[in-house]
């Protein structure tokens, strides 16, 4: 009897040691980890992948998880992107550590959208699209003509004001293009004999031009022929009364 005693305090002591170590050990080191895992691999079939992504990510290195916490924060960089959510997008992609052809992916939606803004007549927000590309980017050569057409459409509308704010985001290298643009600017002016306004505009143009001298002579052209071109209309008119 007393021998079966024993032995079943020593069942006891080892059931107890067991279950010691699943409570203290096992659990919490394997059963834990494993059901968080399945939890995330069931949140990303689902396509919740940030909730995902963030509970991948606070698995450490178990498993595959920081891959698939990668994988996960890219998915949820595609679904803002296809939702229109560019910033968003941007942020999980990041995240994600994606690839360039990503970025350039980004890059052109922001171009795009930047344009789209440009042409109707919301600067802000185009300026704010074009901040968004990435620096050495493919699109960074295509901003200013971006900039110098819709400049142009201001001056064409008279607000020279909001071109000459528009040219002033452009670089340095478009500086005989701004110059063009005031001076085509000036002309107009002369022709219509608007002359403090054509002044104006070559004084801007000088501005942005290394060629003084051609200049100087291009507005004494430009004057002499909407003199001429003045005293003919006025010449005209008189023999029309007469």
């Amino acid at each position: 009897m007393r021998k079966l005693f024993i032995a079943l305090i020593a069942a006891g002591a080892v059931l107890l040691a067991s279950a010691a170590v699943f409570v203290f050990w096992a659990y919490p080191e394997k059963v834990l980890p494993l059901k968080a895992y399945n939890s995330a691999v069931e949140l990303y079939e689902e396509g919740d992948f940030v909730a995902a992504a963030l509970q991948f990510e606070a698995m450490g290195a178990y498993k595959d998880a920081p891959a698939l916490a990668k994988r996960a924060w890219i998915a949820a960089g595609d679904k803002g992107f296809e939702s229109g959510d560019l910033a968003q997008a941007r942020t999980y992609y990041l995240k994600g550590g994606a690839e360039h052809s990503v970025y350039d992916k980004l890059d052109s939606a922001y171009y795009e959208k930047g344009v789209k803004a440009y042409a109707a007549g919301e600067r802000v927000e185009a300026e704010n699209c074009f901040s968004c590309i990435s620096r050495g980017s493919r699109f960074a050569d295509l901003l200013d003509p971006v900039r110098l057409s819709c400049a142009e459409r201001f001056m064409n509308e008279g607000d020279l004001d909001s071109a000459e704010k528009v040219m002033a985001l452009c670089g340095g290298s478009s500086a005989e293009d701004i110059a063009s643009l005031w001076i085509k600017c000036g002309k107009a002016r002369l022709e219509s004999m608007d002359l403090d306004g054509a002044s104006y505009c070559f004084a801007k143009a000088m501005a942005f031009t290394a060629e003084e001298s051609s200049m100087l002579m291009n507005i004494k052209n430009n004057s002499q022929e909407a003199s001429r071109k003045d005293s003919a209309r006025g010449d005209n008119e008189l023999s029309q009364k007469f």
